[in-house]
């Protein structure tokens, strides 16, 4: 298995369409923030077989209560460390293969540091991800990523993002936890 950087808009467009055609729960393309994706190789060889894509993103804020936790940081610090963290935001596979999974995370640990720090120019400690939609995450039990606890977890209801909506949205859309539809939080640490 290979991670190919994603640079050119050809590559862009691949995956959008493995985001779009094959991601089980969330299958949007959309992100907000820093970004850095790969597409998933079966070789190095020419022509090779595109098996699906990975990326990280700009980690998430507020951060949940588990995470801070986990990470031993206060909100503020979380604050003033955000750029250290980052967020696994799709991992999407075109079909499934075994034992694959935790080779891929390596590949992804290994590159998501570097990449992050000629890109950024900073220093990558954290990989966090999120795992809903019936999923018990064990691609990243397989490959030793600590399960440090939940999401407060929101009811259906139209899409609320600190992100994506403005101050004024967000009081009008704004619904306080209910702990529905939990995910998962898995991180890895990088730096140990």
């Amino acid at each position: 298995m290979i991670l190919q950087l994603v640079e050119s808009d050809n590559q862009k467009k691949m995956v959008k369409n493995i985001i779009t055609k094959h991601h089980s729960y969330v299958p949007t393309h959309r992100s907000v923030g820093r970004r850095i994706d790969w597409l998933i190789y079966e070789d190095d060889m020419f022509p090779s077989k595109c098996l699906g894509m990975i990326g990280v993103g700009s980690s998430v804020y507020p951060p949940p209560k588990d995470l801070l936790t986990y990470a031993g940081m206060s909100k503020s610090e979380y604050k003033d460390n955000f750029n250290s963290f980052s967020n696994n935001w799709r991992y999407c596979m075109r079909e499934s293969i075994p034992n694959a999974g935790s080779q891929i995370l390596k590949l992804l640990r290994r590159h998501a540091p570097i990449e992050w720090k000629k890109k950024y120019g900073d220093d990558l400690n954290y990989i966090l991800t999120f795992v809903g939609g019936g999923n018990n995450g064990a691609v990243y039990r397989a490959d030793n990523w600590n399960m440090v606890g939940y999401t407060a977890g929101l009811p259906e209801h139209d899409m609320v993002s600190m992100k994506w909506n403005d101050k004024e949205e967000l009081k009008e859309k704004f619904v306080k936890p209910t702990g529905e539809n939990k995910k998962l939080i898995f991180v890895t640490c990088l730096n140990n």
